[in-house]
């Protein structure tokens, strides 16, 4: 990740210095991106860029890890649903609002896909929606609670990794196939 410094830059620098960097590793990839040309584009020197990052896999991370906090802002807070149709209607519309920030920031689909997941916040979201379907009843009671969190956790990391992987399934309603997945894990 970024160095203490990189923090303290103004809003408006680190956010067109990553802007630079995630063009060129959504289009180059993080092997094929070059440090050297991602810092000059951004108008900053050697000297300057190592004082911000060790390199350019603390680069790639950051540039990860911004892109992953726009996603989570676009999912939104999981609000509690008072009956099952209304957390179905929560879990295709976060889905929508997911697919849309996907498909209106294709760079960001493209550096996300294929990284690892695990990023506490959509955690922590995925939390409330199994604590809100377990005190509805459609979580079924015969398994650990937390077991059928890491399980669903798993199923969205999954249907996440194939979504990433494949920009025309962006295209297609899936919010279905998701609900019938999750749908058989609880029950």
């Amino acid at each position: 990740m970024a160095l203490p410094r990189f923090h303290r830059l103004p809003a408006d620098t680190k956010a067109a210095l990553l802007a630079v960097a995630r063009a060129h590793f959504a289009r180059d990839g993080k092997d094929g991106a070059s440090f050297n040309r991602i810092i000059s584009e951004a108008g900053i020197s050697k000297t300057s860029a190592y004082h911000y990052f060790d390199g350019k896999d603390d680069l790639f991370d950051e540039v990860v890890a911004d892109a992953a906090a726009r996603t989570l802002a676009a999912l939104g807070p999981w609000n509690e649903a008072a009956a099952e149709d209304e957390l179905w209607r929560q879990v295709a519309d976060a889905h929508t609002r997911l697919v849309t920030q996907l498909r209106e920031h294709p760079e960001d689909r493209a550096v996300l896909a294929g990284q690892p997941h695990g990023h506490r916040d959509g955690h922590a979201w995925v939390r409330r929606l199994v604590d809100n379907g377990r005190r509805i009843g459609i979580v079924g009671p015969e398994v650990d609670a937390e077991l059928v969190t890491v399980a669903t956790i798993g199923v969205l990391e999954a249907f996440d990794a194939w979504a990433l992987e494949r920009p025309e399934g962006l295209d297609r309603p899936s919010a279905e196939s998701l609900t019938l997945l999750l749908t058989r894990l609880w029950r």
